[in-house]
Formats: C-alpha cells, structure tokens, sequence
C-alpha cells in the first residue's frame, strides 16, 4: 500500500512534458501545471500553431495567462529531496555490529532493530535461538519506522480506525482501551436493570400504602358519621399518617442506601479494571520482553523469578520468566531482600529435597547460579553469585570464555559453548550441583561441584553488560 501511495504521489508531482518532477512549475489557466522551461519550450516552437494544454487540450487565446505555484513547487521540491535521501540510505547502510561501521549490511533484522553484514547475519540464519526473526533488505530508515509514543517500539500494524501505522503497545492500549469500555458498559446496564427493579417495587409498595392510607380513611370517615367525638377521630387519623409517612420514609432510605451501595459498587469495578490495565501496561512498557522460547514441562514443576529480590538493573518480563540487563535504573522500592548493587536476581521456588533440574536459555554476560535464599543482597563483593560460600555459579564473559565460582575461588573452563541453552542439576542428599550445556542431540558436562547443603537451593540469574544484549530465559524445570 505505501509502494502504490508513493507510486500515484509522484504521479501527481510529473510533468506531463519532460516526466520528470516539477521544476519551477507555472499554473495554466485551466488549473494544470507545467515546468518553466518545458512551457517556454512549447510555446517557442507552437508560434505558427495556437498553443494548447497537453493534459486536457485546452485552448487559451493568444496570449496565455501563467502563474507560478509556489505551494507545488515546495512540495515538489520536498519530495525531490526526500527521495534523494532515501536512495542514498538504501545505497549505505552499515552494519551495526562492526565497530569500524565500513562494512556494508546484507539484511537487517526488524525484530532485533539491526543491520547486519554477511558474517553476523550467519547467527540469525543457524541458531534455532533467533527463529522467528524476520530479515528484509539493508534499511537506513529504521529510526524514522519507530513508534512517535513509545520510542522502543516498532510500526508494525495498520490501525483502519485512525489510518496510520501503529505498534504493539498503541494495539494493546487500544484493545485494553476497548475492554475497559465493554465492561462498564455491561456495569451501567446491569446497575440501571437493578436501579429498575428496585424502583418498581418501591413504587408497588407505595401504592399500596396509598391504598392502604385511602381504605383507612374510608373507615374513619364512616365511623366518624357514626360517633360524635371528633377529637378522638382527628387522634386516630394524625397517628395513622404519621405511621405511613414513617413507612414511607422508610423505603425512601433504604431506595437511596441501595443506590449508594450499587454506585460505589460500580465505581469500585471501573477502577479494579483501570488498575488491571494501568498494571499490564506498566509491565509490558518497563519490561518489553517475552521468552525466548515457550516452557516446556515434565512433571509440572513450577519455577518463576522472584521481582522482590531483582536488581534495578535488570528487567523481568511480565510471566517472570525472562529477565534481560537494562542501562536505566529502574524505580523498584527498596526491600531487605534485593540486590541493590549486584545485577541479580532469586527464583520465588527454592527447594531442600530431591533431585532438580532447570534448563535456560542464556545471551550476552551472564551469571547463572544455585543459590541459598540467605545471601547477602547488599554488598558488590560478597554479594555476587560464586563471591560466598552461600552459592555455586557459571559465568559466561561473552566472548566464549567459561568460568565456575564458588566462595571467592575462581576454576577455569576449556570447554567452548556450541549452543545457548545451560541446564542446571543437583542432587540435595548427595550434595552435587552440575552446569551442563544442552545440544540438540548431547549434553555436555561443563562443571560438577561436591557440597554438604544445610539449606533450600534456589535458582539464580545474573546479567552484567548493556551491550551485547544479556538476557537469560527459564525453559524447562523438573
């Protein structure tokens, strides 16, 4: 659609002598446009011959009436210059992985936001990890694709109520936009039904004790034709209507109490609902991120991260399952239990029986760790996983170096990394914990340590550069 818009576009900007974009254009009494010099030369060699429009043959005298169209030749111009900018970001585009930023881009990534050159376009095209990663020729335009509202999002869809491109956030604050409404729309006529019913009811009570007023004075009326004391009478009757005026009033409260219950009860649902959508959205803008790959279960172990204890560095999705390095400090409240200096975070599970395993996929600088839940969470030192006698971890440089820490000793791994998934096993009552990588047909053995465990084992994620990326998603646990 944008190729055919752009197509019919410039269409409109063409001359219709020279087919090319206008230039200088003059406006012709019957509202075409040509260029200057394209009309000058037509005129000279039409001297013999009464000049005509070449779009509708108009015919305008002998003398011929031009003016100049100063907004079309703006726009002209605009476009001109536009088209020219887009040739020579198609021409240029660099990869963005190459530090010398010289080498040309084969394809670029729009879910990675990347132009890549042939070397670094080898990993999306092998690795099972970026499946799903749709690659498209060089763009240079990719800052101009970015969503105006959310700057981290990319335009993807084309919303048909408001005629433009939107992204994901712009789709599912419009779709949760839309529930919102659904919901206290079903509210408001649920509460006007009940308002109803309870109105014909008072009304119904009411005229019975309408009726009930009218048959009592009836009675009074025709025993007052039969006794002479009129004061008694007048007694009677004054203590019969303030009766039903007491009833009366009665209902009227209970009508107005009623409706009081039913209005906060309506307002409470439209911002239990307000508070659900502010929360989703909050997730999905603070922590954009979704697994790599879906979980996969065995024996319907459970196995989250625990947001309590996450560092502010770090951003954990909205399933608690991923969680990626961020640069900006998050603005998470203060807690005994989080890491405030080392980029870390626990698992909600830990466990003090039994044989476990856990299995993630991991990018980038990463930490991954089994930890007791009593580590320390405030220091850089000692708080970092493998730094105390309180974990056992595997650390990955990013640069295809391995390491395994435990209590401040460093043990050094000649084993080279061939996927990106890690399983994690121990065995409580024996006291082993085991870091294996996980091809598609072998796992290899990476690291064995020999413990006495005294206290329940949790998993434990750290993440330590911006860039490259480091991110670590949980896939399987049992």
């Amino acid at each position: 659609m944008a190729n055919t818009e752009k197509t019919h576009f410039e269409e409109m900007l063409t001359c219709p002598v020279c087919q090319d974009i206008f230039k200088d254009p003059r406006q012709l009494p019957c509202g075409h446009s040509l260029c200057m010099d394209c009309l000058e030369g037509m005129v000279g060699h039409t001297s013999d011959l009464p000049f005509r429009c070449p779009d509708c043959r108009g015919y305008f005298g002998q003398v011929v009436g031009v003016q100049k169209s100063y907004a079309l030749a703006s726009i002209a111009e605009d476009f001109r210059l536009n088209r020219r900018r887009r040739e020579e970001h198609t021409k240029n585009v660099y990869c963005d992985c190459c530090p010398e930023k010289t080498t040309l881009a084969m394809k670029t990534c729009l879910k990675c936001e990347l132009s890549l050159c042939e070397e670094h376009v080898k990993d999306h095209l092998r690795l099972p990890v970026f499946t799903g990663h749709p690659l498209v020729t060089p763009l240079g335009d990719l800052q101009e694709r970015k969503c105006p509202q959310h700057e981290d999002e990319v335009l993807r869809y084309y919303c048909n109520m408001s005629r433009r491109y939107i992204c994901n956030m712009c789709a599912l604050e419009s779709k949760q936009l839309n529930l919102a409404t659904e919901t206290s729309t079903a509210l408001r006529r649920q509460l006007t039904k009940y308002m109803d019913e309870h109105f014909n009811t008072l009304k119904e009570q009411l005229t019975e004790s309408t009726d009930s007023v009218k048959k009592l004075q009836k009675e009074i009326q025709q025993e007052k034709q039969k006794v002479n004391p009129v004061d008694s009478t007048l007694n009677s009757v004054t203590v019969v209507l303030l009766c039903l005026w007491f009833i009366v009033l009665y209902y009227a409260y209970n009508y107005s109490v009623e409706n009081q219950t039913l209005t906060e009860a309506l307002n409470k649902q439209q911002s239990r609902m307000h508070h659900i959508y502010s929360t989703i959205a909050e997730l999905l803008v603070d922590h954009p991120m979704k697994s790599l790959n879906p979980v996969e279960t065995e024996d319907e172990v459970t196995l989250t991260l625990d947001l309590d204890t996450a560092s502010p560095f770090l951003g954990v999705s909205a399933d608690l399952l991923t969680v990626e390095r961020v640069e900006a400090k998050r603005g998470f409240p203060s807690t005994s239990s989080r890491f405030d200096v080392a980029p870390q975070v626990l698992s909600t599970q830990c466990f003090s029986t039994g044989t476990h395993r856990w299995e993630v996929e991991a990018e980038g600088y990463w930490d991954i760790a089994v930890s007791y839940k009593s580590i320390k969470r405030k220091s850089k030192g000692s708080s970092a996983f493998g730094n105390n006698p309180e974990s056992w971890s595997l650390t990955h440089t990013g640069k295809g170096k391995l390491f395994a820490y435990h209590n401040n000793r460093k043990y050094t791994l000649s084993t080279t990394l061939q996927s990106n998934r890690i399983a994690v096993m121990f065995n409580f009552e024996k006291g082993n914990i085991t870091f294996s990588a996980v091809g598609s047909t072998v796992t290899t053995k990476l690291h064995e340590f020999k413990a006495e465990l005294t206290e329940p084992l949790c998993l434990g994620l750290g993440l330590y550069r911006v860039d490259p990326p480091s991110r670590i998603s949980i896939i399987k646990a049992s």
